[in-house]
């Protein structure tokens, strides 16, 4: 039976939450916005290993990735977030009847002021700092 072992890092935080699944399950976490201010979150794709003929569906809120044999590290979907709001990933895994593939996908979720978040303190502070990472706080919805 084909598996897929899906490590998900939070950026910020440092935790790894690992999920589990077969063949046309889906696992879901909950991404809580906690900031007074609009975040942007990002889902990449650390690593992926392991997949001959099975699929692996990414979703944040209405945003879709979909990883198969050829999609590579570094591949990102975003979607922000208002404050005290939450998007929800999913993460479903698809492979046909028969096949034995083991499929091991890392994905880190990054948290951060969303842009026109960070222009306007850019102005008002007339700096050009890096996006600051934010703890990203997660609910797991399996």
């Amino acid at each position: 039976m084909a598996r897929a072992l899906v490590e998900v890092t939070l950026a910020g935080a440092g935790e790894k939450i690992a999920l589990a699944l077969r063949s046309g399950e889906t696992a879901e976490l909950v991404i809580v916005n906690k900031d007074p201010q609009h975040v942007m979150c990002e889902v990449a794709v650390n690593h992926l290993s392991g997949v001959l003929s099975s699929l692996i569906a990414v979703e944040l809120g209405d945003k879709r990735l979909y990883l198969g044999k050829s999609s590579k590290a570094g591949e990102s979907i975003s979607a922000e977030i208002e404050p005290g709001g939450t998007r929800i990933l999913r993460v479903r895994f698809i492979a046909p009847p028969n096949r034995s593939d083991y499929v091991q996908l890392g994905l880190e979720v990054r948290l951060h002021l969303s842009i026109t978040t960070t222009t306007k303190e850019k102005a008002s502070q007339g700096a050009q700092a890096a996006p600051k990472l934010l703890p990203t706080l997660v609910h797991e919805k399996t």
